[in-house]
């Protein structure tokens, strides 16, 4: 017994020894190398760079670094941007500090706003959304950056004064937003003509600001004649007379977009047929008053065109489509809503020498478009990679089982049209596919989803919502298919259940956005099999799934997902604020739509 409790006693003094030794932390960051760990503290904010630069004097040192400071973005803490950080900031990084970002840091006042202007390399500003801007603010800053190119003013309120203190220090800017700015005048646009700066402006971007009269719009013609790219979106008081202002004193403008200027004639399109023959985008919508003889003299006038969106255009129709069948270089067709729009019209473009060029085609509610467009595409556009054909009568299967053998396409979105198992099944032939969107496709069972998922392993985003035939058997093969699926949109498929869930936890890990609303039939025990098979989720929408009930989506709420539903939160006593429909959001989540297809508007 004595041996037993000796040796035990040298037992214990030498673990205790050991641990002893044994170190308390290793600092493994200060090891690495040094753009290994700048990469690192890149992704921080600008708050949790200042909470580690107090761990240690290694990491002090590190995050001091000059290559962490040349760009801040303080938006992601609006709420908690103070005047104090500005301050520190402008006053400690200012000699290397290029790019700063305070959109809509609404606790950030003028007081600190001044001291930017110490920042001497400082080259992009944006204050969007930053009340109380002032004449003396822009122009202590004006005073200090004198390398300045790109200042965003969007949605501020202020006067005439900022707009001549602009004119005045700003000499060298090259990128200006004035976007649903309010408080100036027409007088504040004066100085745009008479003033020393903003003569080298290349981006202008006044949409929404309505208080500009065509008297306004001469003055900024005449005091930015090297415009090149023009925003006047949201102007339904655009006159034909604003658009010859521009044309005349600004014919170098390559990109121009007019959405929701309702009021703009055939005239209006002349001039600029006639005077930017450099013109390479333009975007239209919401006009009634153009017709096909303008878009036609476009075409014709405008030959480097590459972008070319005419969304919600009645009047425009095929014989207006025939001025682009000589445009070379033209890659985004959007057409969407013009519903005069035939087979005719899109013939003209795709056996144009622009056919073999077009990267993206839409003619989203083109009624009149059918199989014999998707002949011609097949047949021309080799490099297409975006289409959308949604709601048009007269595509078929026979039309979809063309598009299956363009290897190019990597989405495309047949919402609303009479499609059925035999089309769907045959874009199993391009594995190259990403999203696909058969919205609403009342022909479309459980056959066709089979036949297609098979074959798109590699299919990202999926977009099924209203197809009433699909059951749990086309969840399955969907799920233990495309295992790489992202975003996935069932809304509407009244005939799924919680096994329909199970299965889409245990094959799609990868999924992150998930939308199950208008499903009678699922219910908590669905939520609970998300919980622990789709660990990268991040956005769920159960609305009007009467089953789910708020305490399952609470336990869904702490793995960081935004939950959207339809509780009544009033009849259960726990929050008698909140509206019927909430969301709850956390904030590591981030938001996305269901089917990424490209807006180049």
């Amino acid at each position: 017994n004595k041996w037993f409790t000796k040796y035990d006693v040298l037992n214990s003094d030498e673990e205790e020894e050991e641990k002893e030794e044994e170190p308390l932390g290793e600092d493994f960051v200060s090891k690495l190398p040094h753009r290994a760990s700048n990469k690192i503290f890149s992704f921080l904010s600008v708050l949790d760079r200042i909470t580690c630069s107090i761990v240690c004097r290694s990491w002090k040192i590190m995050i001091q670094d000059r290559t962490l400071w040349t760009q801040v973005d303080l938006q992601t803490i609006k709420t908690r941007a103070t005047d104090k950080l500005v301050v520190n900031l402008a006053h400690k990084f200012r000699s290397y500090l290029c790019n700063l970002n305070l959109r809509s840091c609404s606790r950030v006042t003028p007081a600190s706003l001044r001291y930017i202007g110490e920042c001497r390399n400082l080259q992009e500003l944006n204050l969007s959304g930053v009340s109380h801007l002032t004449a003396n603010v822009i122009s202590d800053i004006g005073t200090g950056c004198k390398n300045l190119l790109y200042l965003n003013l969007a949605n501020c309120l202020f006067d005439d004064g900022v707009l001549r203190m602009l004119a005045r220090h700003y000499i060298n800017l090259q990128y200006l937003s004035l976007s649903g700015c309010k408080g100036f005048t027409n007088a504040g646009l004066y100085y745009f003509m008479m003033g020393n700066g903003l003569h080298k402006l290349y981006l202008l971007d006044i949409s929404r600001c309505q208080q500009i009269t065509d008297e306004g719009m001469q003055y900024i013609a005449r005091g930015c004649p090297l415009l090149n790219s023009l925003w006047l979106n949201g102007l339904p008081s655009l006159s034909d007379r604003c658009i010859y202002y521009f044309t005349s004193y600004c014919s170098t403008i390559e990109k121009l977009s007019m959405l929701h200027a309702c009021n703009l004639t055939d005239q209006a399109i002349l001039y600029i047929a006639q005077n930017l023959p450099y013109l390479t985008t333009i975007c239209i919508e919401g006009n009634q008053n153009i017709t096909g003889a303008s878009i036609k003299a476009l075409g014709r006038g405008c030959v480097y065109l590459v972008h070319l969106y005419l969304v919600d255009c009645f009047n425009v129709c095929d014989s207006g489509l025939k001025g682009f069948s000589s445009v070379k270089g033209l890659r985004v067709l959007n057409l969407s809503d013009c519903i005069q729009i035939t087979d005719q019209g899109l013939r003209n473009i795709v056996e144009g020498p622009s056919g073999a060029q077009l990267r993206e085609i839409n003619v989203t509610n083109c009624l009149r478009v059918g199989n014999n467009s998707l002949f011609r595409i097949a047949q021309r556009c080799q490099n297409l990679a975006y289409l959308r054909l949604c709601y048009s009568d007269f595509i078929s299967d026979a039309g979809v089982e063309l598009l299956g053998n363009m290897q190019s396409l990597r989405s495309l979105d047949l919402s609303g049209c009479p499609v059925g198992d035999a089309g769907l099944a045959s874009l199993g032939n391009n594995p190259n596919f990403r999203n696909i969107a058969i919205s609403g496709c009342k022909h479309i069972t459980d056959v066709g989803i089979q036949k297609m998922c098979s074959k798109l392993l590699l299919l990202e985003t999926l977009d099924v919502s209203n197809c009433v035939n699909i059951t749990d058997y086309a969840t399955k093969y969907l799920a233990f298919s495309c295992r790489e699926i992202v975003r996935l949109n069932m809304s509407g498929c009244i005939q799924l259940t919680d096994t329909s869930i199970s299965y889409i936890s245990g094959g799609c890990h990868y999924l992150a956005n998930l939308v199950l609303s208008h499903i009678p039939h699922i219910t908590d025990k669905s939520l609970r099999f998300l919980r622990r098979g789709c660990r990268l989720l991040q956005r769920l929408d159960v609305r009007s799934c009467p089953q789910i009930t708020y305490t399952t989506i609470e336990r869904l709420e702490h793995a960081k997902c935004i939950v959207q539903h339809s509780i009544d939160l009033k009849q259960m006593k726990l929050s008698p604020v909140l509206p019927l429909s909430v969301t709850h959001k956390r904030p590591m989540s981030t938001g996305y739509s269901i089917f990424p297809i490209t807006n180049h508007a």
